[in-house]
């Protein structure tokens, strides 16, 4: 037991020894060599500095997305017919109006050319009895009779134009075609799809921002995007009037150009909208020491000490710390080394990094 309080008692002294070398010793990568006389050896702690200067700082939601068609439609047949011709392939591009099926429509023609001898007849009656009403032939009264007939022939005659028309399947708008669902000889109803269509020059992605940020939204912001053919970005284009209340998320809607397609509705997309943009004062994360719930940093004075200044941050970027109060544009901080400066200390100033010798740390 004596031998092993012994080795206990000589393992404590070595560590408090080498806890007093790395306090007080040498510092390691310093020009001066550890053996040279001690008037020639610079005890200045060795740190790297940074200058306070204004950054932008802003709110970041990131969130998940859908891709949605700014458009999209099943185009179905609205009579139960046959299907005579097709005249699309799939994957096609079409114009609003364009002509994608053409069902059966032999007895509806028939039916229209009918009605219009019907209302070309009507028509003509009218004209004969309107010139005979100034000879007193023909009343007033049968002349409005006539005028009836004629209205009756040509709502017909609409009705059966309507019929045909509906024979002949159209493109509600522009945009390109899905996969073809019928052929021809096909017999279709009413609610039979037969090809889906996509507005995709411009599509929509909804996506969810939680409450607390509902009042710095509005419309025109900007939004960044990432999906997996790559990166995008777009505008708010509308919000809901409504929280969802299990969530408590806003839904908000992005217009995006996609001229070259390369989103495609369902596709999954990472959202990234910035808030609030402001340019503040901005400090490296390294330079700052936290005791609690207060922060600190040590400036450089002229004469090349240090002085231990509480402030108050915000918001974090990556790397930087936004400064609300404690420090003044211009102020030099320093940036490493900072566990190893005290308040009042001469310090040394290292030049700084390469711009590719990584990031900064807390050793200098």
């Amino acid at each position: 037991m004596k031998a092993i309080g012994g080795f206990l008692g000589l393992v404590l002294v070595v560590a408090v020894v080498a806890a007093a070398w790395y306090a007080f010793g040498p510092e390691a990568g310093d020009d001066v060599a550890s053996d040279a006389p001690a008037a020639e050896r610079d005890d200045r702690t060795p740190v790297r500095v940074s200058e306070v200067v204004p950054r932008t700082f802003e709110t970041v939601v990131e969130s998940l997305g859908t891709v949605q068609a700014n458009e999209s439609v099943v185009v179905t047949a609205s009579v139960t017919e046959r299907v005579v011709e097709v005249l699309f392939d799939d994957g096609d591009t079409v114009e609003a109006g364009d002509v994608l099926v053409r069902l059966d429509a032999d007895e509806e023609r028939a039916a229209l050319r009918e009605i219009r001898v019907q209302v070309d007849e009507a028509r003509r009656e009218l004209e004969r009895v309107r010139d005979r009403v100034a000879d007193g032939v023909v009343t007033q009264q049968q002349v409005d009779q006539q005028r009836s007939r004629l209205n009756e022939a040509e709502a017909r005659l609409a009705a059966a134009e309507a019929r045909v028309a509906n024979r002949v399947i159209r493109a509600p708008f522009s945009g390109r075609l899905g996969l073809r669902q019928v052929s021809a000889g096909s017999l279709v109803s009413p609610g039979t799809a037969i090809v889906e269509l996509d507005d995709v020059s411009v599509v929509k992605v909804d996506f969810a921002v939680p409450e607390r940020h509902t009042s710095a939204i509005h419309l025109g912001l900007e939004v960044q995007g990432r999906s997996a053919n790559g990166e995008f970005a777009g505008q708010v284009a509308a919000v809901s009037n409504r929280l969802d209340v299990a969530t408590r998320t806003l839904t908000v809607r992005a217009l995006i150009e996609n001229p070259d397609l390369l989103l495609r509705p369902g596709m999954l997309v990472n959202i990234r909208l910035p808030l609030d943009p402001v340019e503040r004062l901005a400090v490296p994360e390294g330079a700052i020491r936290q005791v609690a719930d207060q922060h600190f940093v040590f400036r450089l004075r002229d004469d090349d000490t240090v002085e231990r200044v509480r402030i108050r941050i915000g918001r974090r970027d990556p790397g930087h710390a936004e400064v609300l109060e404690g420090l003044e544009p211009g102020d030099t901080v320093v940036s490493e080394g900072v566990s190893r400066v005290r308040d009042g200390r001469e310090v040394r100033v290292l030049p700084p990094r390469a711009p590719d010798n990584g990031e900064a740390g807390d050793g200098a």
